[in-house]
Formats: structure tokens, sequence, C-alpha cells
């Protein structure tokens, strides 16, 4: 539902119904008048209270009405020539998922970040930490907390709708092998409407027979903790098709805009890399679950 942000746009919204209508806003918005529907809604003994006078109050809510319903109308058309755009203007080979994209201690903020996602996700248990994907509790200096819309894009995180590189919803807790098949385009999340669930992706098949605890001793070195044993034998095979788990108890999941546009410039790379082919594709899920603010936040500054 469309909302007015001040008596201004109120004042412009009842001009555009009948001039003489503006005059009224300033009484109006006093009385908590915020949206058409507001309008449609209020009672007449209240639009007298406002000094609108009796023959007005009929036009205002049946027309209040008419344009909140056409306004709806109209934002369902604005959501795809969005998205169209965000994906015209991000979809880029700068904003690839590629070895240089890799997470390092070495960002700024990133052990902090790392962190707190942990911590945001209930994924902390001591010196242990919870993998979200791997389902297992595991040597937490072993779970990287990342960006998912990497931090060195920060400047364009407008685009896909939010305004804080470091929030919550732009990171996952994932076990280092993981994170590192994730920020290379080696693992990507589609979204499955009937269970409501992320279900992940192994987009390049070399892998496959790989246990992720060789990757994990690769790319961390010294730094590397050996898992319980049931996940040493763990292979990317394994991980294909498997769900996200999250925290009952805790409402916080990530943007599934970015989710959507990480796997977008993941089968981008697949295919470029002979990966997958160029056949392989999946259902978008760029605005599941998004309210109206969000995907107008999404148009205007897809616009600018």
């Amino acid at each position: 539902m469309a909302r007015f942000g001040n008596v201004a746009e109120l004042a412009t919204f009842l001009g555009k119904l009948d001039a003489d209508y503006a005059e009224y806003a300033p009484a109006l918005w006093q009385k908590g008048i915020k949206t058409p529907q507001q309008l449609a809604n209020f009672s007449e003994p209240h639009y007298l209270a406002c000094d609108v006078p009796e023959g007005h109050i009929d036009d205002i809510k049946a027309r209040a009405d008419t344009k909140s319903t056409s306004d709806e109308v109209l934002l369902a058309l604005v959501e795809i020539k969005s998205l169209l755009q965000v994906h015209s203007v991000l979809q880029l080979d700068r904003f690839m998922y590629t070895e240089g994209k890799v997470t390092r201690k070495t960002d700024p903020g990133a052990q902090l970040f790392s962190r707190s996602i942990k911590a945001q996700y209930g994924a902390l248990q001591g010196s242990k930490c919870w993998c979200l994907l791997t389902n297992a509790i595991l040597p937490s200096s072993t779970v990287i907390g990342s960006h998912l819309f990497k931090w060195e894009w920060s400047e364009y995180i407008h685009l896909l709708g939010f305004e804080n590189i470091n929030d919550a919803k732009n990171g996952l807790p994932l076990w280092k092998p993981l994170e590192w098949a994730f920020d290379t385009s080696r693992l990507c999340f589609t979204f499955d409407k009937n269970s409501e669930r992320f279900i992940a992706k192994i987009m390049d098949p070399s892998i496959l027979t790989k246990k992720l605890v060789d990757i994990g001793q690769e790319k961390m070195g010294s730094d590397w903790k050996s898992p319980p044993y049931p996940l040493r034998k763990l292979t990317f095979q394994d991980i294909d098709n498997r769900p996200l788990e999250f925290d009952p108890g805790r409402p916080l999941r990530p943007y599934k805009r970015v989710l959507n546009f990480q796997a977008r410039q993941a089968r981008t790379y697949a295919i470029r890399r002979g990966w997958q082919p160029a056949s392989w594709d999946f259902e978008d899920y760029l605005t599941e679950g998004m309210d109206l603010s969000e995907k107008l936040k999404i148009w205007y500054n897809s616009m600018h």
C-alpha cells in the first residue's frame, strides 16, 4: 500500500482528486491519515471534524479507494520493471564471484562481521560454531560469517534494496570449504517454494568427489582445525541438494534477493567455465517475501 511520507504528499494526493481537496490535508494528517486506504475508510464524523464538507466526503472516500487499487496494479508493473533493471545494472563481470572475491581475514572488519553473523544466527556455542549447511557443530575458527554481497561492492548495495553492507541478512555462517565454494561460484542456492527452503547446488562437477576437509586444509593452512570424525569423509556431492538449516526460534534469514543475485552470477560463470550447460537454470526468487516498501526502494534506486 502506498504511504504518504508527509503532509505535503497527502495534499498532493488530495489535489489530484480535486484541487479544492488539498486544503484538507493538514487536518487529516493530524488525525493520522497516512495512506489512501485510510482515506477510503475514514468515517464521516471524523471527516466533518476535520472541516471537510459533507458533499466532498463521499467523493474522497470513493476515489481514494479506486486510486489505491490502481496503485497496487501499478506497483506490480513497477516491480517487474525494477527487477529487470536491477539485473541489467548489476550483472556485470566486476560483480562475479571468483577466487579474488574470497573473504580474507585482512578484509576491513571481516573478523568483527564474522563474529556478529555467527552470534545473530544463534550459531555460536562456546569455542564451537554451527554451520547452517552441514548442520554440524565445528571449531568456531573454521566457520566463517562472510558477506554474501561482497564488502568491496559496498557502494552498490542500494541497488539490491538495503543500506548497510554489514546487515546481518547479508551474511551466513558457513564452514570454510563451503564459504570458499560460494565465493568462487562453485556453490549457490536455489529456493524451493513448496518447502520454503534454500537448496544448495554445486556448480563445479570437478569438486563433487573432493572431501571438504581437504579444501579446508588447503585454504586455511596452519589455521585449520579438524572437524569431528563423521565430517572428515564429507564430500561436495553430499552437500549438493542439501537445504540450509536455521534456528526455528530466530526469525533472521538471509536476503533472498542477494542469494538469488549470487546464484545468477554463479550460473553465468559456470556456463562460461563449462561447468554447467546453458540449459541449466532456476526460478528466480528475487522478491520472495519482500514487502512493498522494499520493492519501491529497489525501483527508486535502480532509476538513479
